[in-house]
Order: structure tokens, then C-alpha cells, then sequence
């Protein structure tokens, strides 16, 4: 793999507009400490009007000065995770914020005092107006606020972040045993090459890579485990704290997001596993196998080699595809390559995967592992999605209100990879369609149903310690296996998939995973009305990535005609997928 000083300049971002220096970086922090001890002289005032507009420029300020230089060394550690003058940079920022969070810890508990007539009286306060989504959310959360000595309490305790330990064993430490395909030859395992050799027509390199990606895990499973557990049991204590009944009620409380909404996503989502594994039946059938494998399901099926496309071609094809959006989209698309910020190729320790990132008042940023086939294109159309709608939420709402939801957040980035897919679709000869209709599936069955299968398992962790019972390896092993068989009974799976869990990063990140099963029913939604040209559709996806968290995550959708509340909502996403199974049986 290519160190990074032997990657081009032109696909490494340039963060410096966020920070230019180490010095201007010593600079603002010394600046932000001094503005810390400030931070509790409103306390026991918010009552008064004014001394609560004062502390609320005082926290807008604080934002300010400290937001861009902590993002700027968050997203420079990640091209090297091993750099640890930057770590500690990081830690320094993280230490910050922690004090930050003790020193502000009074403003919530006393804010949730306030009675409902006042809380009124500032929602319709024209002066308070942008942070009137805010105050609606301190009413309504009452019970769950914490007392001030708690809230400090919680702000200080300083949890072992157990999603960098696991960042730090999995890209940095972490190697795994080459990849042999069926000439004896061995192949540099890595997590960027990966995705290389599961479409490989070799079948002994595809079952190697994948064997040895999780014997790697397997060999750590007792250190992963219980990483897990202890990220797990610190959730649970958080949720408690907070006075709900269960963790899930928490994360989801979080966001406003109904548990109606997730009970129903998961009943539409079990009913709809046998249409998947018609799939994976048709799919067997076209590659000829008498048995298909989880290493099997990225093997494109069309007798067209699977194209291959340099990174300024795949961002061509991405700006084609989404010109349905409009000229504005596709040309601020076009200035996050030319103004520097996507950081495009894989290189020695930089974090793997692919993420976008953004602050208020600046243009987001990407990180991706790009390899030139369809999965990398597709990869970059996503995080491109996650940009544009930091974008326009950032210019077309404050500061206060322009922050949107997890929840809100893999809707856009979803919905742009169906629009490249069925364009590319519409775009190219008849016997390269056929690898794009199998790639579409596979992202219906990666996004929505392993999405799904990957929350079954999260809801069993965290309800087996809430129900104060062990949790070991072997639990989590056993638990995620049975679940492999339960979503993926037409697939023949190796055994050692029972590790596979303790590779996701996202189960770090607090009840993630069901969003992107969210994101692609609404996606699903989404692009068929855009590609059949409903009247006002593109205005009202647009007031979507507009909205960013001025309202409610299904109030926001609802007023794009998506409401996910609504039991057709997901019924038209199956349908659709329906009609993608039968197009591709008949190619």
C-alpha cells in the first residue's frame, strides 16, 4: 500500500482553510481556555431574558473559535492514525470540550425548570426564533433532565472511548494473512483490496479473503468482546441516568424518532426476508453455482467485465447521474473535487471505510478509500450525498437549527446511489446492465436487510446487560450467527461469519445501523418519484436537505411526502424492490 507522500496532491484534501498552523492552533486554544472560565457566570440568571440571549451568543462564540481547529485535527489524524503528535493534539481538543461540558452542565437542568407557560412564552419570542425547535425539546424532555450535580457528574466522568480503541486495533494494529487464489499466488490482504477480491471470478480468493478477514478477528475475539461490552454497559448506564426505561428509548428519544417508526420498520423488514433471498436463489442460478456463499454475493453475475473507472471518471459519472437534481447540485458536486476537499485513496494507516464531515460556515469534507470499481464509485456518490445536504442545510438555516439527525442522514446519501444506478442503467449497452441491477440488490440487501440484522443483534446486547445478565464472546458469536441463518437461509455460510460482528465499527456509535435501513426505504421513495418526474418532487427533496433539525426527522419527511409512519411508506419501497427482482430474473 502507497505511503501517503506518493499519493497526488489532488486527491488529498486540503483542511488548512480550518486550521492553518500548529500555532494558530495554540493560539485559538488558549484563547478558548480563557473563554471557558466565563462560562458559569450566567448561572442562576436564565430567568432573565437577557442574561439568557447573553449566554446564548456566549455558547454561539465558544462554537466559533473552537469547532474548526477541533476539526481539523479530528480529520488530519484520520490520514494517518498513527501520527502521535496529532493524537495528541486530539486528545488535548477532547479534554477541552470535556471541561466545556462540565462548565455548561448547569444550562440544561436549569432551562428544564422553566415552566411550560414560559418555555411558550420563549418559542414565540421573534428574537429567540432560531432557537425555538430547542426550547420545544426542553419541554417536551423534562422528566429525563438531569440535576445539575448529575449533568456535571455525567460531563466529567471521563468513559474510555472504546470506539478509538477499536479504531486503533482495527486500522492500525490489526494485519491479516494474504489472500490465496486458486494458482497458489498471494494477494495483500487489506481492508481497501478487500472489496477487490470479493468480485473476483476466482472463488478461492473470494472464500480466502473472506476467511482470513475474519480469522484475523477471530484470533482477538476475547479482547473485542468485551471492548464491546464495556461500550454497551456504558450506554445502558447513560440511558438509566437519564431516568428511561430502556436504551432504546434513549437513542431514539434522542432524535425524536418514534419507537412506532422502529417497531414498524422491523416487522416490514422480517416480512420482506424471503423477497431478498429470491435474490440470492436468482443470483446462484446466474453464476452457475450449486451453492451460494456469503462470499459469493459481490461476484458481479453479467459476462461484461465488471468496468473499471479512474477517479475523475467516477466523479463524471456521479455529476451525470445526479444532473436530475439541478444545476446548483451537480456544480457544487463538482467544487468539493476542484476546491480540495475529498481525501480519495487508500494509504498506509489512514482510517478505512469512507465518512463526510462538516462544521457550520465551512464547505464538508470526505474521506474515502477509492479503488476504481463500481463499489468505490457508488462509495463516493454516498458520502457526496451526506455533503450536499450539509450544504444546504448550512446556507439555508442558522446556525441553531442547521445540525440534522443521524436519523435525517443516510436518506440523501442512499438516494443518490439508486439515481447513479439507474442511470447508469439507462446509460449503458445492454450487456453491462445486468452487473448494475445485481450491484443495486446487493445495496437493497446490504443497506436495509444487513442493516436490520446488525440492529436484531445491538437490541440483543444491550437488552441482555439491561436485563443484568452475562454477555460473553460466546453469546455475541452465537446470537450474530443465528442471526445470519435467520436473514440469510438460502446462503451456505462459513463458520467463521460468527466473528464478523466484532469488525463493525458502527455498533460504536449508538444505535446506528436501523438508519440505514431508514435511509433506503426513503430512498427507495425518493428516487422513483424523482425519476418519474412527479410535479414539485425535486422542491420538496430539496426542502429536505434544506431542513436540517428545524423540525422533527418524520416531520421533515412528511412534508417531502414520506411519512414513515405510514405503513405504505414501506410497502411502495418493497414493491419497488419487487419490480428490481423481476427486471433482473428477466435480464
Amino acid at each position: 500500500m502507497k505511503t501517503r507522500s506518493q499519493i497526488p496532491d489532488k486527491y488529498k484534501w486540503d483542511l488548512s482553510y480550518f486550521c492553518k498552523s500548529d500555532e494558530e492552533f495554540e493560539e485559538k486554544f488558549s484563547k478558548a481556555e480563557k473563554m471557558l472560565e466565563k462560562g458559569d457566570k450566567f448561572k442562576g440568571k436564565l430567568k432573565d431574558k437577557k442574561e439568557l440571549l447573553a449566554l446564548l451568543k456566549y455558547e454561539r462564540e465558544f462554537d466559533e473559535l473552537v469547532s474548526p481547529f477541533v476539526f481539523y485535527y479530528h480529520n488530519v489524524r484520520n490520514v494517518d492514525l498513527s501520527n502521535s503528535q496529532v493524537a495528541e493534539k486530539v486528545a488535548r481538543c477532547n479534554n477541552l470540550l470535556t471541561k466545556y461540558s462540565q462548565k455548561m452542565s448547569y444550562v440544561h437542568p436549569e432551562m428544564s425548570k422553566f415552566s411550560d407557560k414560559y418555555l411558550d412564552e420563549l418559542i414565540a419570542d421573534p428574537k429567540l426564533k432560531d432557537y425555538d425547535y430547542s426550547f420545544r425539546q426542553i419541554k417536551k424532555h423534562k422528566k429525563h433532565a438531569l440535576s445539575e450535580s448529575d449533568a456535571k457528574l455525567m460531563a466529567g466522568i471521563n468513559f474510555a472511548n472504546f470506539d478509538d480503541i477499536f479504531s486503533l486495533f482495527s486500522d492500525v494494529g490489526l494485519k491479516y494473512e494474504d489472500a490465496v487464489d486458486s494458482k497458489g499466488k498471494k494477494h495483500e490482504l487489506t481492508d481497501a483490496s478487500r472489496s477487490i477480491y470479493m468480485e473476483s471470478k476466482d472463488e478461492v480468493l473470494r472464500k480466502s479473503a473472506s476467511l482470513n478477514t475474519h480469522k484475523a478477528y477471530g484470533q482477538f475475539i476475547d479482547f473485542l468482546s468485551e471492548n464491546y461490552i464495556c461500550e454497551v454497559k456504558k450506554e445502558v448506564f447513560g440511558a438509566r441516568a437519564a431516568r428511561y426505561d430502556s436504551t432504546i428509548e434513549d437513542y431514539l428519544d434522542d432524535e425524536d424518532v418514534s419507537r412506532k417508526i422502529y417497531d414498524m420498520l422491523t416487522k416490514k423488514v422480517n416480512e420482506n426476508i424471503p423477497l431478498i433471498n429470491e435474490f440470492f436463489s436468482l443470483k446462484k442460478k446466474k453464476l452457475g453455482l450449486k451453492t451460494l456463499h456469503n462470499y459469493d454475493l459481490f461476484v458481479p453475475v453479467g459476462k461484461a467485465s465488471a468496468k473499471k473507472y479512474s477517479f475523475e471518471e467516477g466523479l463524471e459519472t456521479i455529476k451525470k447521474a445526479l444532473s436530475v437534481l439541478g444545476e446548483d447540485y451537480v456544480e457544487e458536486l463538482d467544487n468539493t473535487f476542484k476546491e480540495r476537499r475529498i481525501d480519495a485513496c487508500p494509504s498506509q494507516n489512514k482510517r478505512s471505510g469512507a465518512y463526510e464531515n462538516a462544521i457550520y460556515g465551512y464547505s464538508p469534507v470526505v474521506l474515502t478509500n477509492y479503488v476504481g470499481n463500481l463499489s468505490s464509485v457508488s462509495t463516493l456518490a454516498h458520502e457526496l450525498g451526506h455533503a450536499m445536504q450539509s450544504y444546504y442545510s448550512n446556507k439555508c438555516q442558522p446556525r441553531e437549527k442547521a445540525g440534522y439527525p443521524i436519523f435525517l442522514a443516510e436518506i440523501a446519501s442512499t438516494t443518490n446511489e439508486l439515481l447513479l444506478s439507474n442511470y447508469l442503467l439507462s446509460a449503458l449497452p445492454e450487456k453491462e446492465k445486468l452487473n448494475i441491477l445485481d450491484d443495486l440488490l446487493a445495496g437493497v440487501q446490504s443497506t436495509i436487510f444487513r442493516q436490520m440484522m446488525f440492529s436484531e443483534f445491538e437490541k440483543y446486547a444491550i437488552e441482555e446487560i439491561e436485563g443484568d445478565r452475562t454477555l460473553d464472546k460466546d453469546k455475541l458469536c452465537g446470537k450474530y450467527f443465528e442471526l445470519c441463518k435467520k436473514y440469510m437461509p438460502r446462503l451456505s455460510l462459513l463458520p467463521e461469519l460468527r466473528y464478523e460482528w466484532a469488525r463493525v465499527p458502527h455498533f460504536f456509535m449508538g444505535f446506528y445501523v436501523y438508519k440505514y435501513a431508514i435511509g433506503m426505504i426513503c430512498a427507495l421513495n425518493f428516487s422513483s418519484r424523482i425519476l418519474a418526474g412527479e410535479e414539485g418532487i425535486i422542491e420538496k427533496y430539496k426542502g429536505y436537505l434544506s431542513a436540517g433539525g428545524s423540525k422533527t426527522p418524520n416531520e421533515i419527511l412528511k412534508d417531502a411526502g414520506c411519512d414513515l409512519e405510514d405503513e405504505k411508506t414501506y410497502d411502495r419501497a418493497f414493491e419497488l424492490v419487487k419490480k428490481y427482482i423481476k427486471d433482473y430474473k428477466n435480464l
